[in-house]
């Protein structure tokens, strides 16, 4: 029993000094982002309104696609164009072109056969950037909605920043149990693992982009190949911004949590599958880790780590609270104001970042140790699924799990 109490105590202490980090680096990461917002340039000037193509793949999204078309076509920007790559197999097209109506400025196109290794994002903005006519491209996801300023805003701090590629941190909006519950542990975790602040230092390897929003010169996304190099790539926003700023071009990051949403997942099984097919596979890649036996570590460790800052602190609560009513003593007591020391703490940290951030809805924290039950079934899922090769499955389609 000794050795048992005392690997919990250091799984405890180890969860609380994790916290303390979390927090520290959060924050700062939050603080060293600039915040997406108008910018007052010459409207006379041609350079300050380029063209822009904004590319909007979809599959099978009639339950979600009407607020994204809405807003764009409610944008502020004077000039733009925008390119659908379709490949649904429901009443998608017949919903955006109700909304369309006569906008000129919309073209809806199928998506080509794929070949040679190639999955069903980068594929698609591939074939819609050959279509482009912009000097910028934007790729967007289906899933967001946002404000009439986005374009304006975002494509005014590109130019004002000489940057050649710009993606945001948005706002992730979760409306059922499931998504409250579970969607802001993984992203949680994301906040802490990428390293934000140092993603605008040009002299920095660090890089990071979100799928959802990037806006890159369509001359850099050619010099670069587009998506030819990362076509099987799972995690590809996260790959194309390594393989720009690789590359020698400046990239950004912005907050824009007040001008765009998005809704990743609906319910449970969209979840599952979602995280399942990017959340240990996309890791790998962005590592470039091929041994067997180091991604199987990997996928030990994540699990682990997940366990001991996410269901430990709340499981150690329940046990000890329960032990020292049985059987009140010194030992008992004293473990259980660690526990819920750490369970406090862990949920006040998890509140108040993710407030910060914009991430789900910040009350639901409490119950963020049963997303991080389920966060441990999708990794043990993705990590079982990439080690042995198997199939993923995401919107219809199969996947295969090659790194």
């Amino acid at each position: 029993m000794l050795p048992a109490i005392t690997a919990t105590a250091i799984l405890l202490f180890l969860s609380l000094l994790f916290w303390m980090i979390y927090l520290t680096k959060t924050l700062f990461d939050y603080k060293k982002l600039p915040k997406l917002q108008e910018n007052k340039l010459d409207k006379n000037k041609e350079e300050s309104y380029p063209f822009i193509s904004i590319v909007l793949p979809t599959r099978n999204e009639s339950h979600r696609i009407k607020g994204c078309i809405e807003s764009l076509k409610k944008q502020t920007y004077p000039n733009f164009e925008v390119i659908i790559v379709d490949d649904s197999e429901d009443n998608t097209v017949e919903i955006i072109k109700n909304i369309v109506g006569n906008d000129k400025r919309f073209k809806i196109i199928k998506e080509n056969e794929k070949h040679d290794g190639w999955i069903g994002k980068p594929h698609a903005l591939q074939q819609g950037s050959r279509e482009a006519k912009g000097e910028w491209l934007l790729f967007i996801d289906a899933d967001v909605s946002f404000n009439e300023k986005l374009v304006e805003n975002a494509v005014q701090h590109a130019v004002k920043n000489s940057l050649d590629m710009l993606s945001v941190m948005m706002s992730v909006l979760c409306k059922t149990f499931w998504e409250k519950t579970v969607q802001p542990v993984p992203i949680g975790l994301l906040l802490f693992l990428v390293p934000f602040s140092r993603v605008n230092n040009p002299e920095n390897k660090a890089s990071f982009a979100a799928g959802p929003f990037i806006l890159i010169k369509k001359r850099v996304f050619n010099k670069i190949g587009g998506y030819e190099q990362i076509k099987n790539k799972i995690a590809d926003d996260v790959e194309l911004a390594k393989l720009v700023k690789e590359s020698g071009f400046k990239i950004g990051l912005a907050h824009a949590q007040h001008l765009i949403k998005l809704r990743m997942y609906r319910n449970l099984r969209e979840i599952w599958e979602g995280w399942s097919k990017n959340i240990f596979m996309g890791s790998i890649q962005k590592r470039g880790i091929k041994s067997k036996t180091l991604q199987l570590l990997l996928a030990l460790l994540g699990l682990f780590a997940v366990f001991d800052v996410m269901v430990l602190p709340f499981l150690a609560t329940l046990v000890f609270l329960t032990l020292n009513l049985l059987k009140p003593s010194a030992a008992w007591q004293n473990l259980f104001l660690l526990s819920i020391s750490v369970w406090l703490l862990s949920t006040f940290t998890q509140f108040y970042v993710h407030k910060k951030y914009w991430v789900g809805e910040p009350r639901y924290t409490p119950l963020y140790f049963l997303g991080g039950v389920i966060t441990m079934g999708i990794l043990l899922n993705s990590a079982f699924k990439t080690l042995t090769r198997s199939e993923v499955t995401w919107k219809g389609r199969r996947y295969q799990s090659e790194t």
